[in-house]
């Protein structure tokens, strides 16, 4: 008999189908009770009554056999169990699970039947609407089955990881969950009796992961693909209909819903709620209404007063059904309405109340989508009316919004499905910014909620991992655990680099299915973080950890202003910091801007040999739009931090000039440095003081001199790059000795770092590269790739200095800056990095990295010193006029955490005023007591 109970992305899980493994007979009563129970169990047309007299003896013998027959007992009440479950009698059911798992751990000791019983326990949980209960047995039973992957076949690891796949899926976590149940396929057999179910149930699922990764046409290829029996038929044809209206065929869409038998289950909710937006995009209010109305009412049927998320979501569409009729008051009650249904225990009363506790939701995806659309509605009516409750209460809406936001990211176990998060709902911060400035230009008051959204914007997730990183040292984890997270790393870097090498799609299919196994491992080793109750405790803090505006100007110097850009497609907003100040503006973009920043990029970013420079008409341009409206707040300072957004990431500010004559540029009269958020620039490095920690320079010039593998790889020899590591390091590694080897296992032991080679910049992680020395002819081997630095520990490194081509450069990814090598070094524990935008000229990079050294050696900060090596180049009369052109040295910038350094003659200053003090403090003191004693 197959027992299941069904269940996909839509219903959630996929069938759950018990295998049994039959026991020698004996002459014990016992033995043939469960002989009975097990053969009434595999009955292929059981019936209630089959299954009671099943569970009654299964039942006996899980009292008879403990103390002579320990793991038939633990048999019994795993089957005892999965009876109950499939009767939905899950209190029962899970105290089956748990006796059995008690005696198991017990006496048994078996890992096959502990896995048995946290698979469906967790099953038994998750039907029971007890998930984190449920994720944590599911969790519990992948532990099991990695131990034993390679070892030991263990029954239904396919709907294991199909659970958790569910899981991931529910947590918006689409990449992860994809993997999962990809994963889920992998333990597939096609020789089971089950098999078309089980790949359909389990590709309907990876196509609805790229439903939600916008990958659209790949889902709706792989549905027509499916040949699903007749239960599974229906749910296969409204997914179907579900991609066809995500891709805008809402004919299509809607021929396939209207065809559907819609019975009674929350398969029709979510079929009516399609049905319904289809009409509000064909303008067909009325029908909208009934269809939204027909499928409130037929959830409050199925579900009676258990709140679900398929009810939040049909009052979310009904909320915006009235609202697209211009009705806002009806649409902000329908959506507390939903933010009612989604939420466990939140009541609204008045139309801007909002709940406390994000993380007590059924659904946190819903109830960031419901708080974002809350915000919205409250934003409108504001701009309506111009009343400053609304606006007051839409500030609270997005920022309730994007703290649930935060919450859901923390929670996931990859950058990259943060980034993808943060990529998929990248509107809800530019219209939080826009309500914001409106705010603060109306009230000073509510700088602190612009800089809250502007921050959960911006290196958000940088921040979270360098934080996470932080945290993990501090944990007590195992350090075989931490190893062994290590060695994942490596490995996910090593197969990453060789997939995309492949040339052939066999090996390349066998390497992602390797890949696949260490993401899915790796996933399983965060968990084990996360089961730590101090490692919980610090993500606790770091969700609510946020600087106010305060805190950020009394930790500023006197001479440091920051400007914090945001940019949106119509404008620019400048968010200007000081000590004692703010300032905040919006700067419109039109089509002469968008023409001067593509000019002044393309001629900054070029040089010939020979060609005159002809930027500073652009350059102006630029200053008079970008700094001359915050030039009032700014001008005063020295020392200037941008924190850049979108386009101006590539924009070298220090090169602009406020008059295109004169030539003046910003570098003269500011020390121009970058970062990627406030938290980033604030955050407090701890760099390790320990005997193996060394106070000097490491250096590597692979391509210093030209031999056999150097002429064969491709890439020219840098000649003038031996001359300019040999003259700031004694640490240097040259040509052969320049590998990537040596590299990794030397790096994290030096404050500063300095790299003069090859690099290059692309649109994905295989296309950004350092090149190390390329031995035995293995040149893609010896490069540094993006994930590669990503795992390196440099928590000790104070400076990273790539002189290598366009190493600051990248894709930008919205609010984290450039996903660049620089970022990556960052990433990785730097406090800061010197890299370039564009393609550097040997020479001037080796006298502009030498002067550099030489002034952080007299203890100069890396960005003054930076500043001060390019004044020098603009005033050493002895190099040509033609290589002091912004084209020559403005490529390279300083990205990273401000030094606080002093010079030697302001140091000997306060200790001369200290001395002056002190003398007039004893004289005070010598006076003040011969006057006591004349007075005795």
């Amino acid at each position: 008999m197959k027992r299941f109970v069904s269940l996909s992305v839509t219903t959630l899980l996929c069938a759950v189908i018990i295998k049994v493994l039959m026991s020698q007979a004996s002459g014990k009563t016992y033995i043939k009770k469960y002989e009975e129970a097990d053969r009434l169990y595999n009955l292929e047309e059981p019936t209630e009554k089959t299954d009671s007299n099943s569970l009654s003896l299964f039942l006996e013998v899980a009292a008879e056999a403990p103390g002579s027959n320990d793991a038939l007992a633990v048999k019994s009440l795993i089957k005892a169990g999965n009876i109950h479950q499939t009767y939905q009698r899950f209190e029962n059911a899970n105290r089956c699970y748990h006796e059995a798992i008690a005696i198991n751990n017990k006496y048994v000791k078996d890992d096959a039947s502990l896995y048995e019983a946290y698979l469906y326990l967790g099953s038994s949980l998750y039907f029971a609407n007890t998930i984190d209960s449920a994720q944590y047995y599911f969790e519990a039973a992948s532990v099991i089955s990695t131990k034993n992957e390679g070892r030991r076949k263990l029954p239904e690891q396919d709907r294991l990881y199909n659970s958790l796949g569910t899981i991931y899926f529910e947590s918006a976590n689409y990449l992860q969950a994809k993997n999962y149940f990809e994963r889920a396929m992998q333990f597939s057999s096609p020789s089971a009796d089950d098999y078309e179910d089980l790949h359909n149930g389990i590709q309907s699922n990876i196509a609805n992961c790229l439903i939600k990764l916008n990958q659209f046409d790949s889902a709706l290829k792989i549905f027509k693909s499916l040949s699903p029996g007749e239960q599974q038929k229906n749910i296969i044809r409204q997914n179907t209909a579900h991609c066809y209206f995500e891709l805008g065929a809402y004919d299509s869409a809607m021929a396939i819903y209207q065809s559907l038998p819609l019975e009674n289950g929350f398969h029709s909710v979510v079929a009516l709620t399609d049905m319904g937006r289809i009409y509000m995009k064909r303008k067909e209010w009325q029908k909208a209404e009934v269809v939204f109305d027909s499928a409130i009412a037929r959830n409050k049927y199925i579900s009676v007063k258990i709140k679900n998320k398929e009810e939040a979501l049909a009052y979310l569409y009904r909320s915006k059904l009235a609202n697209e009729q211009g009705f806002t008051d009806e649409a902000i009650t329908w959506i507390n309405e939903a933010l009612q249904e989604v939420h466990l225990d939140f009541t609204w009363s008045k139309p801007e109340d909002l709940p406390s506790d994000i993380s007590k939701t059924v659904s946190p995806i819903t109830l960031f989508s419901v708080l974002h659309a809350k915000a919205n509605l409250l934003y409108g009516k504001y701009l309506k009316s111009k009343q400053g409750v609304s606006l007051s209460a839409a500030i609270s809406a997005y920022k309730k919004a994007l703290e649930t936001a935060n919450f859901i990211k923390l929670n996931f176990d990859n950058d990259e499905a943060k980034l993808f998060f943060n990529s998929i709902y990248s509107s809800i911060y530019r219209e939080a910014i826009a309500a914001a400035y409106e705010a603060v230009s109306n009230n000073s008051q509510y700088a602190n909620d612009y800089l809250f959204i502007l921050e959960n914007y911006k290196g958000n997730i940088l921040y979270q991992s360098l934080q996470d990183a932080r945290i993990k040292s501090l944990v007590g984890i195992p350090d075989s655990i931490k190893r062994r997270e290590r060695e994942l790393k490596q490995l996910l870097a090593l197969y990453t680099t060789r997939i995309n090498q492949s040339g052939q799609e066999k090996d390349a299919q066998q390497l992602q299915k390797r890949l696949l196994s260490i993401q899915v491992e790796l996933s399983r080793v965060q968990k084990i973080y996360e089961s730590d109750t101090s490692y919980s405790a610090y993500k606790d803090q770091l969700i609510q950890s946020n600087h106010s505006l305060e805190d950020i100007q009394n930790s500023l110097t006197y001479g440091t202003a920051i400007i914090n850009y945001y940019c949106d497609s119509a404008a620019v907003y400048s968010f200007v910091i000081t000590r004692k100040g703010f300032s905040l503006q919006r700067i419109n973009l039109d089509n002469v801007f968008q023409k001067t920043y593509r000019s002044f990029i393309g001629k900054v970013y070029h040089y010939i040999e020979g060609e005159r420079y002809d930027g500073f008409e652009e350059s102006q341009m630029l200053y008079r739009s970008l700094i001359a409206p915050v030039a009032a707040s700014v001008e005063p300072f020295e020392n200037w931090v941008i924190i850049p957004d979108g386009f101006l990431y590539y924009l070298p500010f220090e090169a602009l000039v406020k008059n295109k004559l004169e030539r003046h540029y910003v570098l003269l009269d500011h020390a121009v440095s970058y970062h990627y958020s406030l938290s980033l620039l604030f955050d407090k490095n701890v760099h390790y003081q320990n005997q193996h920690y060394k106070k000097d320079i490491l250096s590597f010039a692979p391509y210093a001199a030209a031999d056999e593998y150097i002429r064969n790889s491709g890439m020219t020899e840098l000649p003038v790059s031996g001359k300019e590591v040999s003259s700031i390091s004694l640490n240097t590694f040259l040509g052969e000795k320049a590998t990537k080897q040596n590299f990794l296992s030397k790096a994290g032991q030096y404050p500063i770092i300095h790299l003069a080679t090859h690099a290059s910049i692309g649109e994905d992680s295989s296309s950004n590269w350092i090149q190390f020395y390329p031995a035995n002819h293995q040149v893609v081997d010896n490069r540094l790739f993006l994930h590669d630095i990503y795992n390196i520990d440099l928590h000790r490194s104070e400076l990273v200095v790539l002189s290598a081509c366009e190493t600051g450069g990248g894709t930008s990814a919205g609010g984290e800056g450039l996903l660049s090598l620089s970022r990556a070094f960052m990433y990785a524990g730097a406090d800061g990095v010197v890299s370039t935008l564009w393609k550097t000229e040997d020479q001037i990079t080796a006298y502009l990295m030498q002067k550099m050294h030489g002034y952080i050696r007299n203890n100069i900060s890396p960005e003054k010193a930076l500043r001060m090596a390019k004044i020098d180049l603009l005033n050493d009369k002895s190099i040509g006029s033609q290589y002091k052109t912004p084209n020559y040295w403005a490529n390279f910038i300083y990205v990273g955490k401000l030094h606080s350094n002093v010079s030697s003659y302001t140091i000997w200053l306060y200790v001369f005023a200290g001395m002056i003090l002190f003398s007039a403090g004893i004289w005070f003191i010598a006076r003040k007591r011969r006057r006591a004693s004349s007075v005795a």
